[in-house]
């Protein structure tokens, strides 16, 4: 018997996707249902803290949604789920979030559009192997930009589809996303303050 963490799905019915989750919140990546598994303090004071400066500021600047820990769905029709995934935070430009939420009919599922930024902190339990095809299966499926915070390292790498390798930047790097969020500096010195 296959355990059901490393059950395989090609795709999964919406109503399979919501009753699966509910009994045990997973993301769905390349087939593989992986289970999301519970943050400490640190992974959480530090969410706190990056939501907080980036909904301040988009609200303000009236550049979009924020959303902490929501999951949103890849779907080849409204009710089959091809991906599935839980980012710590992400952001949807005005535009996108506005004509997207006119469309839907149930709010009580989960958004069926991907985000233009996807934020994960890193925790120690994270495996680098599935952090990474988390980030390759997100821009290959339309995120521009993800945002890796290590609190570890104390630092940030920073990925975009026409990149061939990340951006590193250290305890006092500056985090930006000049066509996504004009304007707005993110200041890793602020993150582990």
């Amino acid at each position: 018997m296959i355990p059901d963490a490393i059950k395989t799905f090609k795709d999964m019915s919406l109503d399979d996707f919501l009753r699966l989750s509910a009994e045990q919140p997973f993301e769905l990546i390349n087939g593989e249902k992986i289970e999301k598994i519970p943050t400490g303090y640190l992974h959480g004071a530090i969410l706190r803290v990056i939501f907080r400066l980036l909904d301040t500021f988009v609200t303000q600047h009236h550049l979009g949604e924020v959303y902490p820990e929501m999951t949103f769905v890849y779907t080849p029709s409204t009710n089959w789920v091809r991906g599935a995934r839980v980012p710590d935070i992400m952001f949807y430009q005005t535009s996108r979030i506005e004509d997207y939420l006119k469309t839907i009919v149930n709010k009580h599922l989960p958004l069926a559009l991907v985000p233009d930024l996807v934020i994960e902190i890193l925790s120690p339990t994270d495996n680098m192997f599935d952090i990474q095809d988390r980030i390759l299966f997100d821009l290959d499926n339309g995120v521009k930009m993800i945002w890796l915070i290590d609190p570890d390292r104390r630092g940030a790498l920073v990925y975009t589809l026409h990149a061939n390798r990340p951006t590193r930047f250290g305890e006092d790097g500056v985090l930006s996303a000049p066509d996504i969020l004009p304007n707005f500096e993110l200041h890793l010195a602020t993150v582990w303050a």
